[in-house]
C-alpha cells in the first residue's frame, strides 16, 4: 500500500544494511554501514566540513557529528578548526586512508551485486527515487496530506484510458499546444490531430488519454509501422497538469501495449530542443540512434526503445 511506502523503505535499508555490517566483518574490516557515508565522501571529495559531509551524505548534522567522533576515536579520521573557528575540518588520517584501500575493492564488489539487483528489477530504482525526490521537494508530503484532507477533489487523481472520440477536441488541443509553442503544424500532424480514428486507430495503432482528476490533460499515441514496428506518437501533456507523473504513465502504456503486441522495434522521433522528454524517454530505456527516414521537417532526435 501507497501509505505504507516508508515503512518498505526502511525495512529493506535495515535488510542490506545488516548484509553488508556482515560482509564487512567477513572481510575483516571493523567499519559499520553507519559510517560508510562519512568515509566515502572523504574519499571522494577529500577534507570537509562536518556542513559539507551532512550535505553531500543527507544525514543530520548530530549523526555526522556523533559518527565523526566515533571514526575519530579510531583513529581514522582528525578534526582541526576551520579558518572561521565556527565548524570543522575533517580530515582522513594515515590509518583512515590505508582502511579506505582497503575498502575500495569491497565496495567496488558490492557495487556489481547491486547492479546485478537493479538489472533483475522491472523499474530502475534509482530513478524512481530521484523522482520521488523531486515531487517531495516540489511540494513536502505534509502540504500534499493538508491539501488531500477532507476533500477528495483537492487531491490528484490520474488515470490512463484508451482513446474515445468524445475526447477527439481534447486530442487535437492537447498536441496543438505543444506544437505551436515550439514548431508549426505540419501536413502529417493535421492528418493525425483531425482524424484520429482514421489515421492511427483505423491503421492498427493505439491512443491513449491521461486525465486529471477526470479532466483529459495529455496524450500519447502507439502507431502502427509495419509487422512488429510501432511508433511512439504524439505525446504531450499539459503544463497545468505537469509534476504529476503523466507523461511517464503515458510513455509506460505505450511500452506495456508495445510488449503486449509482441513489437520487435519501437520508434520515435522528436526535437533535440525538448531536453526535458528527452531525458524522460532515456529514463524509459529509449536510446539515441542515427537519423532515419522522417516526414516531419522538425524532426532531429531519433530514438529506439531497448529497455530497462
Amino acid at each position: 500500500m501507497e501509505i505504507g511506502i516508508g515503512t518498505r523503505c526502511r525495512r529493506n535499508y535495515e535488510t542490506l544494511s545488516t548484509e553488508m555490517d556482515k560482509i564487512y566483518k567477513s572481510e575483516q574490516v571493523d567499519l559499520s554501514v553507519r559510517e560508510f557515508p562519512i568515509l566515502y565522501s572523504l574519499m571522494k571529495k577529500g577534507s570537509l566540513a562536518i556542513a559539507e559531509i551532512q550535505k553531500l551524505s543527507g544525514l543530520s548534522h548530530s549523526a555526522v557529528s556523533q559518527t565523526v567522533k566515533k571514526l575519530a576515536a579510531k583513529d581514522l579520521l582528525s578534526l582541526k578548526k576551520a579558518d572561521d573557528a565556527r565548524s570543522k575540518i575533517v580530515t582522513l588520517t594515515r590509518k583512515g586512508k590505508r582502511l579506505i584501500e582497503k575498502l575500495k575493492p569491497i565496495w567496488q564488489t558490492a557495487r556489481r551485486a547491486m547492479n546485478t539487483v537493479l538489472r533483475e528489477s522491472n523499474t530502475n530504482i534509482l530513478d524512481a527515487f530521484g523522482d520521488f525526490e523531486t515531487a517531495l521537494k516540489r511540494k513536502s508530503f505534509t502540504q500534499r496530506y493538508q491539501g488531500c484532507k477532507g476533500e477528495v477533489s483537492t487531491c490528484s487523481k490520474v488515470e490512463i484510458i484508451s482513446y474515445h472520440m468524445k475526447y477527439s477536441d481534447d486530442w487535437r488541443r492537447i498536441n496543438q499546444y505543444w506544437i505551436d509553442k515550439y514548431f508549426k503544424m505540419e501536413e502529417e500532424d493535421i492528418v493525425s490531430l483531425l482524424a484520429p480514428e482514421e489515421n492511427i486507430l483505423a491503421q492498427g495503432g493505439e491512443i491513449y488519454m491521461g486525465l486529471l482528476n477526470g479532466k483529459p490533460v495529455g496524450a500519447i499515441a502507439l502507431k502502427y509501422d509495419s509487422p512488429g514496428n510501432f511508433e511512439l506518437s504524439k505525446m504531450g501533456v499539459l503544463p497545468s497538469a505537469h509534476g504529476h507523473g503523466i507523461a511517464k504513465s503515458l510513455i509506460k502504456k505505450v511500452i506495456e501495449r508495445y510488449k503486449a503486441r509482441a513489437g520487435k522495434k519501437l520508434f520515435l522521433e522528436t526535437n533535440s530542443i525538448l531536453v526535458p522528454a528527452i531525458t524522460l524517454y532515456k529514463k524509459m530505456g529509449f536510446v539515441e540512434v542515427p537519423r532515419f527516414d522522417t516526414p516531419f521537417e522538425r524532426a532531429d532526435y531519433f530514438m529506439v526503445y531497448k529497455g530497462k
